[in-house]
């Protein structure tokens, strides 16, 4: 399954984590085998692909 995502949000809209979900996970025990399979983490990352950097790139072409 193919996920669209619109990028539509600056970073600074979205936030930042502050803390891992990972840490307080009933199945930290099985980390790192259990990362693909996490709902919790597919949101965060579906979130975080959402946005659009609002720092300055200092890569130039």
């Amino acid at each position: 399954m193919e996920i669209i995502v619109n990028r539509d949000l600056f970073d600074f809209e979205i936030g930042y984590l502050t803390k891992s979900p990972c840490l307080a996970c009933e199945n930290k025990s099985k980390l790192p085998q259990c990362h693909q399979g996490c709902p919790i983490l597919d949101k965060i990352q579906t979130l975080l692909a959402r946005g659009i950097s609002s720092q300055a790139s200092s890569y130039e072409v």
